[in-house]
């Protein structure tokens, strides 16, 4: 297609070629890399995500392991077990501010931790965590 445009003088000249635009096979290269790209960051955010979520499962567990410490170095009576939740003595004594909960947990419900007479917290269920302990 010849088209013309005008130049600086006013005259109409041809169209060259560098003008055209892109070809269809240049869009199609930058749409296969950046489909590379996004194969490859994809995962690696997958995993980034993951090590996330398991290093707050044990950052909540040390948390209420050390709670637990600190109230019996208070010689407040014999570490308080059970669940931790709104209701535990380490919450309602303001050891720990709220209850921690496990992040891969479908709720934050079914995300509390449960500490036992000895000062350990049960293992997490969700997504393999396990205890920070194991690891």
């Amino acid at each position: 297609m010849n088209s013309s445009k005008p130049n600086e003088s006013g005259r109409r000249t041809a169209r060259s070629e560098a003008d055209a635009g892109f070809t269809l096979a240049e869009l199609m290269v930058v749409v296969l890399i950046i489909g590379i790209l996004v194969a490859i960051a994809i995962p690696v955010f997958n995993s980034v995500k993951a090590r996330a979520l398991l290093r707050s499962c044990f950052a909540n567990q040390r948390t209420i392991i050390s709670s637990s410490e600190i109230w019996r170095v208070d010689a407040l009576g014999p570490i308080p077990s059970g669940l931790v939740d709104a209701g535990h003595v380490l919450i309602t004594s303001n050891y720990i501010v709220r209850p921690p909960t496990c992040p891969s947990a479908p709720t934050p419900a079914q995300g509390i931790y449960t500490l036992d007479g000895d000062g350990n917290v049960e293992p997490c269920d969700y997504d393999s965590h396990g205890s920070f302990a194991s690891n």
